[in-house]
């Protein structure tokens, strides 16, 4: 299998809009092929080394030094520190410190302090270090060196293990000690540069494709299958990490999921679990996936659902993916979920099932699936419904919003929000939030335009935090081909006041593209590119942080 790494540089079905939301709730283990978070300061785990300090790394194997010591005989030089915890890097070598008062014996054995946990540096202008801290510390005393500064020396701004540094403008230290700010982007007042970016290319040989399955695992994308400019569908794949702007791509064996389109794909965690999707034309659903494991670069078979599912919503609740809705063959609405906890599949009960709804607006809180609206057998619908995975419970719940279909939805933290959709007499641009039994109106001050979202096509919509959330995209013309926003808003539900974003800078429809919110940025990749019957696929790709 080759994999390749890139250097950093700055109508198909009728089936309609299934809000194709990204929320972070379920995104909360931070995962990523490449490390998603830098080492600490060398004095967050294990004692750093005499005199000099540990380096950035936050494992804290401080090198011994031959620290001078005052004219009190020193009988422990420094406590050499092996086993810190968390981080992602070794930390250097100390470095020997001098002492500043002229020394006149050199200190004694090396004092060992294993197991240390918040052990600090003694600095460059201190008397012999003392391995002091940590379970079974070694070697006593002799002189303790007073602290006289930072491991850094003399810093008037951040020390960040060994080095000072600016945070207010550090891209590697963006806010504080270890915060980097992902590729494209440069720190300013604490804090790395919003709005959008390009994305690199990804490897020679990965095909522009739409319609594939992508999620978030923690802060990189994961993206599969889906078909090319020609229709063909494909069973290849890649990782993009924002952090470092490259691409990893995914190795093909045997248990690799035959060639689809509107796969979906859940992340546990630890692995990817993709599940269902169609042949090109959608005459055929599958019920059958695989599971891919980043960590080995595999993929491992798993058993066949009840149901075939083409692009569910699907979910992680702890335990179980939950896969709910889609179409199945013609393009047929999918009534009910199938769930798997890893080893076996079963199926969600149907009492109070709401039916085979088609286009709802969607929201998932961690543990529950929120439903609004849809179409069923034609007829636009006002019920609003939640399914908990974990009880396999259906209820209705209070209902409000006019009766509609493919409305944007999403849970805000603490809300499930609706807004926009679509009825019988045209595009809407009204939504209300639910809290309990009350729904509250959405402020319509500054409101996008009225619009639609397609499900795996266009429009999305996300929580950037708690109370914030965004709307890109969606279809705001139902004449002819239809026509496709390349803007967005944001929208914050406690002080009710929406705020216009810039437009993503290619101006690409990226119509059944990949879109994706990591919990840090919205990545927008692929699809197809223009309107008319058979636009090509383009392997554009932009980033947009709140």
């Amino acid at each position: 299998m080759m994999r390749f790494r890139m250097a950093p540089r700055l109508a198909f079905l009728p089936w309609l809009g299934l809000s194709f939301f990204l929320t972070g709730c379920p995104l909360s283990d931070h995962y990523s092929l490449l490390s998603d978070d830098t080492g600490g300061e060398g004095n967050e785990g294990g004692v750093a080394g005499s005199l000099g300090g540990s380096d950035s790394g936050s494992s804290g194997l401080a090198g011994s030094a031959a620290g001078a010591v005052s004219s009190q005989a020193g009988s422990a030089n420094g406590g050499n520190a092996n086993a810190g915890n968390s981080g992602n890097s070794a930390g250097g070598a100390g470095s020997a410190g001098l002492g500043e008062a002229g020394a006149t014996s050199a200190g004694g054995e090396a004092g060992q302090a294993q197991a240390g946990s918040s052990g600090s540096a003694g600095d460059s202008s201190s008397s012999g270090a003392s391995g002091s801290s940590g379970a079974g510390s070694g070697g006593m005393s002799g002189a303790s060196g007073s602290s006289g500064g930072s491991s850094c020396g003399p810093c008037s701004n951040t020390c960040c293990g060994s080095t000072c540094v600016d945070t207010t403008r550090d891209f590697q230290n963006c806010g504080s000690c270890g915060t980097l700010c992902n590729a494209g982007r440069s720190c300013m007042a604490s804090d790395c540069t919003s709005g959008w970016v390009s994305m690199a290319a990804p490897p020679t040989g990965f095909a522009a494709r739409w319609r594939a399955a992508a999620v978030a695992m923690g802060k990189s994308v994961f993206i599969w299958g889906g078909s090319d400019s020609t229709g063909a569908v494909l069973d290849s794949g890649a990782i993009y990490s924002p952090q470092s702007d490259t691409w990893t791509t995914i190795a093909k064996d045997a248990n690799t999921p035959t060639a689809r389109v509107f796969a979906s794909a859940v992340w546990t965690g630890s692995v990817v679990i993709v599940f269902g999707g169609s042949d090109a034309t959608g005459a055929t659903a599958y019920k059958d996936g695989a599971i891919y494991d980043p960590a080995q670069d595999a993929w491992s078979a798993i058993p066949q659902a009840a149901t075939a599912h083409s692009m569910p919503l699907g979910y992680w609740d702890g335990t179980s993916a939950l896969f709910w809705g889609g179409i199945g063959a013609a393009g047929a609405a999918v009534a009910g979920a199938d769930r798997f906890d890893l080893m076996t599949w079963s199926a969600s009960t149907l009492t109070g099932d709401p039916g085979a709804l088609s286009s709802p607006a969607a929201a998932w809180d961690g543990t529950s699936l929120y439903l609004q609206g849809g179409q069923l057998a034609g007829a636009y619908k006002d019920g609003v419904f939640t399914y908990t995975s974990a009880i396999d419970t259906w209820a209705a719940l209070p209902k409000s919003l006019s009766a509609r279909s493919n409305a944007f939805g999403v849970w805000d933290g603490s809300h499930f929000l609706i807004w926009g959709g679509r009825d019988g007499t045209g595009l809407r641009n009204d939504g209300k939030y639910r809290t309990g039994a009350t729904w509250t109106a959405l402020s319509t001050v500054n409101a996008p335009s009225a619009r639609m979202a397609l499900p795996r096509r266009h429009g999305w919509i996300f929580e950037t935090s708690p109370a914030q959330i965004a709307i890109f995209g969606g279809e705001t013309s139902l004449t002819g081909q239809g026509t496709f926003s390349t803007g967005g808003s944001t929208y914050d539900v406690a002080g009710a006041k929406w705020s216009t974003e810039a437009s993503w800078p290619s101006a690409e429809t990226h119509d059944y593209g990949v879109a994706v919110w990591t919990g840090d940025e919205f990545v927008l990749w692929g699809g197809r590119n223009g309107n008319g019957m058979n636009p090509p696929a383009t392997l554009t790709g932009e980033r947009w942080k709140p």
